[in-house]
């Protein structure tokens, strides 16, 4: 069935309100799933699937101190004055027991892996020391109850508080067998401790929680933490945690969209009534709004699909997408119907249509370029399967669901709502009968004509300064940056215009000002350390002397952080049994019976040192080599960096580190969070480039094909994407311009261009290609594909762009980088639309003789001898 003859059954047989029920039923079955969507803000998830997220997992697994299936935190104690005293050390066992006492903390708590900070550590050398244990003998682990390290505490000198404090970072906690936290002293204090003075202006106590705790109880927890160590501690206590972190997240993103929301909705509704200026018409379109993205939302609670930050660009390019559907279809109804004869109007002589009449006219004229816009938009965004990054692809099938779904509630549901609300409303003396939007002359029609004008007057003209500006715009594109950083999606700064909003004002941020605090003091966690897994035969005889290597590179960067020994904090096998082989007689003698050519790394019977480590240290050489089944299968070298560096230096330097050990038998992945989140930030810049190839060949090869099949020109299809084309060029080349990056959100602008700028480009091409077939020749033509679909191109492009921009406002730097960018590229696609293709399609009408008013006798005679109608 042709889509005229489906216009035809659909508003004006007896199928009309079938197909209202059925659409409607579809919208309330997929509606179903809307409970089971799940908001998810972290960035873990944006950092699967890569090799590097791969090798940190599974040294998470095998080869961390952290407790199995465990998070960590640590609440860090700031002051102006030294935090390691007695007086602060009583202070920090006193919260800690609080800690444990609190029932919304304790429930996440790791039981095997309590709280520790360096007051733990000093109390428990002060209980063995009394014992007569020597310092260099001390261990951690297990530890004696809290009540009896406070007393110990309290029983100190000072001459032994400084004396304990330095054993405790010189010997204890630096041990083999330390093994948690990661970071070992310099987990507790900052590497600007004062080993002489045995001072610090800031301490910490790291936590461990269960991983299986709910976002919403481990930010409670973390949050209850800071608060009772600030009541317990002098000074001020801040958290740095999953919890809070992603918290942070969560709450910036609702915090945006209630502010930039009510403000987004009330710009469109405005635009809409103006463009509509007809409430009823208004209302209309945004229930169909309304259908997709319940449509499109609930798919996603029903496949299990999370709803991130990524996810808010569905409704903006959902909301642009059906306001464009609604305002042509509604446009092309107008014009099939004008309120009155004469003047300026399309259609038919005839104003006095009737509503049945009218809509399969309408649709007769627009359904066409709604299939063609969603099969070309669609495939657009399904080009994003093939992104490294798991998110981006799972954005790709939301985003072609739900434009499925705006093609049927607005090329099926609402149509025959539209007949049915208006024929009820004319029943009852309303005349329904409007102008459409650009048809009545006025300051937009003078706006819509300058292109028409141009085109005519010299179409090559235009194209010539369409290419300048592609030139100029596509020398900045390819500056444009990659980045992935958590920071970035944290709130760095409240505007003050926010905080006066009364009930919309966002909440507290600190998350960003607490991070850039403890990567100054430079202690050493997760978002400090970089990490270099090296699997498969690591018993070869060269092993530890190219892990040696690889260490001495780490050691040459200028990321790696430098201890207050002032020497770099690298730790690797070797290094760890060189210190080891120092205290400890036995295992000496294997070592360096192993190193035939004494540089001081063993050579030779690699197993059998292994094997003397986990003899002589148990507990610490399973986290720098593992073991399995008595095989040897893995080992790692562990590099602190100094976070303030950035990710992208500090990825940069640490991937060479591997490339010693790797290859040869052995495998050397580099990772850590540094690592991990610039591997996303290159999956990205691959997932522009591919996705951006696969769009453009399988978008110009259905535009091809269907101008072909269905008017004779597969030239046509090149017609319609080149303004696309020109579009990516120049909105590469703006984000060059206004230093915005290709990030978590940005990197999905070439699919959006391409999607939007094909719709605008179809709806021109489609009103050009039916007028001219309908023998008004190429000027008529023109105007009329430029004023029919311009007017309602604009109104879509005020309404969704305007709307979008407000983003701007949000508090996240990428979503206001979004908005700004999204809203750029709906104004290129309207210019490409309306300013550059006019100019293209008069001189492709010439080119391939597609006027049939204009056509040379020898070109109709050709025609007929080869049998066709056009080119190939």
């Amino acid at each position: 069935m042709k889509l005229d003859a489906l216009a035809e059954a659909i508003v004006v047989g007896e199928h009309r309100r079938k197909v209202i029920a059925i659409v409607l039923a579809a919208v309330f079955v997929l509606g179903l799933g809307l409970p089971g969507l799940v908001v998810d803000t972290t960035l873990e998830e944006f950092r699967g699937g890569t090799p590097e997220h791969e090798a940190n997992a599974y040294i998470e697994n095998n080869l961390s101190g952290q407790a199995p299936n465990s998070t960590g935190a640590f609440v860090v104690i700031r002051d102006d004055e030294n935090v390691l005293t007695k007086e602060r050390y009583a202070q920090q066992l006193r919260a800690q027991q609080r800690l444990l006492n609190d029932p919304v903390v304790s429930e996440t708590l790791v039981d095997d892996q309590p709280p520790l900070g360096i007051a733990n550590v000093v109390a428990i050398i002060a209980i063995e020391r009394e014992k007569g244990v020597p310092p260099e003998e001390i261990t951690v682990e297990p530890r004696p109850p809290l009540d009896e390290q406070t007393e110990a505490i309290e029983g100190l000198s000072p001459v032994e508080t400084e004396l304990y404090t330095a054993y405790a970072v010189g010997l204890v906690m630096d041990d083999v067998d330390h093994t948690w936290p990661e970071g070992g002293p310099f987990a507790t204090v900052p590497t600007s401790y004062e080993g002489n003075g045995k001072t610090a202006e800031s301490t910490a106590i790291v936590v461990s929680h269960e991983e299986s705790t709910s976002p919403e109880e481990l930010a409670d927890a973390q949050t209850r933490m800071a608060d009772i160590v600030d009541e317990e501690v002098e000074g001020e206590a801040i958290v740095l945690g999953d919890g809070v972190i992603d918290d942070e997240l969560r709450r910036s993103s609702f915090d945006s969209l209630g502010i930039v929301g009510p403000l987004a909705f009330l710009f469109v509704l405005v635009v809409l009534l103006f463009a509509y200026r007809d409430l009823y018409d208004v209302l209309l379109g945004l229930f169909g709004v309304g259908c997709v993205l319940v449509w499109t939302l609930g798919f996603m609670g029903l496949a299990g699909i999370t709803f991130n930050q990524l996810f808010v660009a569905v409704p903006v390019l959902l909301m642009g997408l059906s306001i464009d559907y609604a305002i042509h279809a509604v446009m092309r109804y107008r014009e099939a119907r004008p309120p009155e004869e004469g003047g300026f109007q399309f259609g038919d002589a005839d104003g006095r249509r009737s509503v049945r009449g009218a809509m399969a006219t309408a649709l007769g004229g627009v359904a066409a370029a709604f299939a063609l816009v969603t099969v070309t938009t669609a495939t657009g965004f399904l080009s994003n399967l093939v992104s490294e990054v798991p998110p981006i692809r799972r954005f790709g099938l939301v985003s072609a669901v739900g434009i499925t779904g705006a093609f049927v509630v607005f090329a099926f549901l609402l149509p025959a709502l539209k007949v049915e609300l208006d024929e009820w409303l004319e029943a009852r003396g309303t005349d329904r009968r409007l102008r459409a939007f650009g048809t009545e002359g006025g300051r937009l029609s003078r706006f819509l004509a300058a292109p028409v004008a141009a085109a005519r007057v010299s179409p090559k003209g235009v194209l010539a300064a369409a290419v300048v500006v592609t030139l100029v715009a596509g020398a900045g594109a390819a500056t444009v940056d990659t980045t992935f950083e958590q920071e970035d999606l944290l709130v760095e700064e409240v505007p003050d215009w926010q905080q006066e909003l009364g009930p919309l004002a966002p909440g507290n941020y600190t998350v960003q000002d607490n991070i850039a605090f403890v990567n100054n003091e430079t202690y050493v966690y997760d978002g400090t350390t970089a990490q270099i897994l090296v699997r498969g035969d690591i018993t070869r005889d060269d092993t530890l002397e190219r892990v040696q290597r690889a260490s001495d590179r780490a050691n040459g960067t200028n990321v790696v952080l430098v201890m207050p020994d002032n020497e770099p904090g690298t730790r690797s096998p070797v290094r760890v049994m060189e210190n080891l082989a120092e205290d400890d007689e036995s295992f000496a003698e294997t070592f360096e019976a192993a190193d035939t050519d004494g540089d001081g790394v063993p050579d030779r019977n690699i197993e059998g040192v292994y094997d003397a480590f986990y003899e002589a240290a148990p507990d610490g050489a399973e986290n720098w080599v593992q073991r399995e089944d008595g095989e040897y299968v893995a080992l790692r070298l562990v590099v602190p960096v100094d976070g303030t560096a950035g990710e992208a230096k500090i990825a940069d330097e640490i991937r060479p580190v591997a490339e010693p050990v790797d290859g040869d038998g052995l495998d050397a992945t580099a990772t850590g969070q540094p690592v991990m989140n610039q591997a996303v930030a290159e999956g990205l810049l691959s997932t522009v480039i591919d996705s951006l190839a696969i769009t453009l060949v399988v978008v110009l090869g259905v535009l091809a094909a269907v101008y072909r099949r269905l008017e004779g020109y597969a030239s046509l299809g090149v017609v319609t994407i080149t303004p696309v084309l020109l579009a990516v060029v120049w909105i590469t080349g703006s984000m060059a311009a206004l230093g915005i990056p290709f990030n978590v959100m940005t990197a999905l602008i070439t699919s959006f261009t391409i999607g939007l700028g094909v719709d605008y480009s179809i709806h021109v091409v489609e009103r050009y290609v039916s007028e001219l077939n309908a023998e008004v020749g190429t000027e008529t033509a023109l105007e009329r594909a430029v004023f029919g679909t311009g007017g309602a191109l604009l109104g879509s492009t005020a309404s969704t762009a305007g709307g979008i921009a407000i983003l701007g406002l949000a508090l996240l730097v990428p979503l206001q980088q979004f908005g700004i960018i999204t809203a750029l590229t709906i104004v290129y696609a309207f210019i490409g639309s309306v300013v550059v293709l006019p100019s293209l399609l008069l001189l492709w009408t010439d080119w391939a003789d597609a006027d049939p008013t204009d056509v040379p006798e020898h070109v109709e005679r050709r025609r007929q001898r080869r049998g066709v109608e056009g080119d190939d």
